[in-house]
């Protein structure tokens, strides 16, 4: 089996098991359950209990927008592997929001800021993996004008925007588990941010030649 099939298997495993889970304990959820979160981790929102189908359902159009990329953008095996894999790494990032929420919903005591934050710094840091290998293309990557300026200029700045996603995603999740949920949080974000510059340093004149 090569890997683009076995991504595909588990993107669709991902997809489904959502809706398991979510059947699962539908019964065994209140009325009303919250469905946001502030930045201390308290629920701040509330909605009916048919809102938990949500994130399922979204999973949908999501797996279809990364199955489309990964045809239309990639040409060869090793891009759209890329892009599946991106794939599968933002529907585990539902699936393990969607347990947060439920066992949140059934009543247990989570610290949400610090689990959604440490899922959402692994998701960067898979995305980052998947991301080093993509074609210049005008729909998927870090598409700015001096990134899009030539294929040298975006194959460069997508190898060291992977590697720091990566390292930003896995030190954010480290911090958050271990320390604070919006210090892990802010790491995340904050790598997202230097990429940006360090895309446009990297790419001033005469630093690719």
């Amino acid at each position: 089996m090569n890997r683009l099939r076995v991504l595909l298997l588990a993107m669709a495993f991902l997809f489904i098991i959502q809706f398991v889970f979510t059947g699962a304990f539908y019964a065994r959820l209140p009325e009303t359950i919250p469905t946001h979160w502030n930045f201390s981790g308290e629920p701040d929102a509330f909605g009916p209990r048919s809102t938990v189908w949500i994130m399922p359902i979204l999973s949908l159009p999501l797996s279809l927008l990364f199955l489309g990329l990964a045809w239309w953008v990639g040409k060869t095996e090793k891009e759209r592997f890329g892009l599946l894999f991106m794939g599968a790494a933002t529907l585990l990032f539902f699936v393990v929001m969607q347990i947060l929420v439920l066992a949140s919903c059934m009543g247990y005591r989570l610290d949400m800021t610090r689990w959604v934050g440490a899922a959402i710094g692994m998701l960067f840091a898979l995305i980052g993996m998947g991301m080093k290998d993509l074609p210049r293309n005008h729909l998927a990557g870090i598409r700015l004008p001096w990134t899009m300026a030539s294929d040298k200029a975006w194959a460069v700045v997508h190898q060291r925007s992977s590697r720091i996603m990566v390292a930003g995603g896995v030190a954010g999740a480290i911090l958050c588990l271990l320390f604070s949920g919006a210090i892990g949080i802010l790491v995340s974000v904050g790598s997202m941010l230097w990429l940006i510059v360090d895309s446009y340093i990297v790419t001033r004149p005469g630093r690719l030649a």
